[in-house]
């Protein structure tokens, strides 16, 4: 599945890279309705996987990447836009979802506008004229790279190249077939069942009560003013963590299914990623960091309670994840590292007592479609 997610990540790149091009490259008056098959070739012009759909309506792009079984799917305006992705099986089940809002940067790679070449192709029957597009690398000795796009007079890219220094493609697709007719918004928009957290919380089967594993609502501070607030309902785990930028992080999910709902909001960079198990068990997201149980060999007493350290990133170099954890597994004091950054936490307040799965809530700004400015669905 993790495969599967990466793949549909890298051809939803390349996706988004055409729908910016067929943008730019004829933004008046807008495109028609279409859906063109494009078929990806190798650095000889082979075809090879994948192939890739795309449908377009009223300034929307959607694509589907069929592999392995799963269909991969991409849903923007443009890149300059946020991402919507998802993943579907073969029997229907969507099992993963990214929504990304990339914050700008000032240093980013800067992108001329596109430059007419005096070249001019039929493909599949379509006639195209050429176009390059290099990007600015911020700095000297950055990589350059040039896209190439082959429009037709309304503007669908039908042909599109990226290329290195010395034009080894990167990636190449190329028109199979174009139908230009009316597109419903149904063919083109998400299902609205998966832009909700219940979609990706729902239970997949029932888990009794574990009387070693208690609920619990603990909170834990960090000297500079950072809060963590978790809660237990076994199987399912709650984290939430703010800083006094007003940057947040939650994650909800079930440990023992490896199934939840991961949001980050950071200035104006958003994302919210989800999973739910593929039908072999496999998932895309790993949402428990612990990799290990090690005994640090020390305890302390926080709040009248004893807790013992432990390692739960044991042999892990570049990260480190220490917990100091009650018998019955409840954190009183955090020490996580990485980046060079230790984050101590300690706990301020702590309960045992009966948590519901809907105390765990994201905000609801967090599958609202216009907060990622996307347009809303009907």
């Amino acid at each position: 599945m993790k495969t599967a997610a990466i793949t549909g990540a890298i051809v939803c790149m390349a996706f988004t890279q055409a729908a910016f091009a067929q943008s730019t490259l004829d933004a008046s008056p807008l495109q028609p309705d279409y859906i063109a098959v494009m078929q990806a070739l190798d650095k000889d012009g082979k075809p090879v996987d994948p192939t890739v759909t795309i449908i377009h309506h009223d300034g929307m792009f959607l694509s589907e990447t069929l592999r392995g079984g799963r269909t991969s799917i991409g849903f923007g305006p443009d890149e300059a836009r946020p991402v919507l992705r998802w993943s579907r099986q073969a029997d229907g089940e969507i099992t993963y979802l990214e929504l990304l809002l990339r914050a700008r940067k000032p240093d980013i790679a800067k992108t001329d506008a596109p430059q007419p070449l005096a070249e001019v192709s039929s493909i599949a029957g379509e006639g195209c004229t050429w176009s390059e597009t290099v990007s600015k690398p911020p700095s000297s000795g950055t990589f350059i790279s040039r896209e190439q796009n082959c429009a037709t007079e309304d503007g669908i890219v039908i042909e599109t190249k990226l290329l290195t220094p010395n034009d080894v493609p990167i990636y190449h697709t190329r028109l199979v077939s174009l139908d230009r007719r009316t597109v419903a918004p149904a063919e083109v928009h998400p299902p609205l069942e998966i832009l909700t957290q219940e979609y990706w919380l729902r239970p997949i089967r029932s888990n009794d009560a574990d009387p070693s594993e208690p609920d619990f609502d603990i909170t834990l501070e960090s000297t500079g003013g950072s809060t963590i607030r978790l809660l237990r309902h076994y199987p399912w785990h709650y984290r939430e963590q703010r800083h006094r930028d007003g940057s947040v992080s939650i994650k909800i999910w079930n440990k023992r299914e490896d199934q939840g709902i991961s949001y980050q909001q950071v200035n104006n960079h958003r994302r919210l990623t989800a999973a739910r198990p593929a039908d072999d068990g496999s998932s895309s997201l790993k949402f428990d960091e612990a990799t290990g149980r090690t005994s640090l060999d020390k305890s302390e007493t926080i709040l009248g309670e004893t807790c013992e350290w432990f390692d739960l990133m044991p042999g892990v170099q570049d990260a480190g994840n220490r917990q100091c954890l009650t018998p019955d597994g409840l954190p009183l004091k955090l020490d996580i590292s990485g980046m060079n950054l230790a984050f101590p936490y300690t706990a301020t307040s702590f309960r045992r007592r009966p948590v519901d799965l809907s105390e765990m809530r994201l905000p609801a700004a967090a599958f609202s479609l216009e907060e990622w400015n996307l347009p809303a669905l009907r």
